[in-house]
C-alpha cells in the first residue's frame, strides 16, 4: 500500500536530505545552497506510516537536492514522534554525490549506509568507498563522525567479511621551487 506524500512526511524527508548533505563533507562543506534547494524523490514504491514513525522507499530510489543525488535500491527513515532517529539504505551499491563549496567533487558508495542521527555516525558496509576530488579511502567497513570528521575503518563489516584500508591522499602544497 502505497501512500501519498504528506507535508509530515515531506519535513520528514527534507530532514534526512539535510543530514545527509553532512555526510560526504571531510574537509571542505557541502554547498550551502543545497540545503535550501528543493528535494526531489523518485522510487517504484513509498510507504509511510505516521504512526510508527517511518518511510522506506523501494526501487530504483533517486534522490536529488540541489548537487546532492543519492541512488539505492531502499531507503528505510525511522523517525518517531517525527524525529530522525537513523537512516538505513541499501542498494547494490549504494551511492551518493555531491559537489563541495570549494567546487571539488566529493562521493561515497557501499552496499549499505546507515546514519545514526544523534551520534553523527556514518556507517559504509560492503565494498566502501569515500572520495574526495582525486582522495580515496576505501575499506570493508567505514565509520565516519560527521561531526568531528574522525573517520574508524577496516575490522569486519557486512557478513563477516574483513578487510584491508587503503588511503590515497595527493598534497594540496606543493615543495619550493
Amino acid at each position: 500500500m502505497c501512500a501519498q506524500p504528506t507535508k509530515s512526511n515531506k519535513r520528514l524527508t527534507t530532514g534526512l536530505l539535510c543530514l545527509l548533505l553532512s555526510v560526504v563533507a571531510t574537509t571542505a562543506h557541502a554547498l550551502k545552497a543545497d540545503v535550501e534547494a528543493p528535494v526531489q524523490i523518485e522510487a517504484n514504491s513509498a510507504v509511510f506510516d505516521k504512526m510508527a514513525g517511518t518511510a522506506s522507499y523501494d526501487g530504483n530510489v533517486i534522490i536529488r537536492q540541489g548537487t546532492l543525488e543519492i541512488l539505492a535500491a531502499h531507503i528505510e527513515i525511522n523517525a518517531p514522534n517525527n524525529e530522525i532517529t537513523s537512516i538505513m539504505a541499501t542498494g547494490a551499491p549504494v551511492s551518493l554525490k555531491q559537489t563541495m563549496d570549494n567546487g571539488k567533487r566529493a562521493s561515497g558508495k557501499a552496499r549499505t549506509m546507515q546514519y545514526w542521527v544523534k551520534e553523527k555516525r556514518l556507517i559504509l558496509d560492503g565494498d566502501a568507498e569515500l572520495l574526495q576530488d582525486q582522495d580515496r579511502f576505501t575499506s570493508n567497513h567505514i565509520e565516519y563522525l560527521t561531526g568531528t570528521g574522525q573517520l574508524k575503518a577496516g575490522g569486519t563489516g557486512g557478513k563477516g567479511k574483513s578487510g584491508r584500508v587503503s588511503a590515497v591522499f595527493y598534497p594540496t602544497n606543493k615543495a619550493a621551487e
